[in-house]
């Protein structure tokens, strides 16, 4: 029970503001200039985007 407690206390911690020490801001700006900069991995809707402009459209 004790080690429960331990562990709740813990992950509570995590949840906490600032627990990594990084300014959240700073962070998320920097996240949009590599955005804009055309850094960084695909997201999913860019690939679809992607794959819906090469598939034939086979609908007609």
């Amino acid at each position: 029970m004790k080690q429960d407690q331990q562990a709740n206390h813990s992950v509570d911690s995590i949840l906490e503001p600032d627990f990594a020490g990084t300014d959240a801001q700073k962070v998320k700006q920097e996240i949009q200039n590599d955005l804009q900069a055309g850094i960084g991995a695909m997201t999913s809707r860019e690939a679809g985007a992607m794959r819906d402009e090469e598939a034939p459209n086979t609908m007609e």
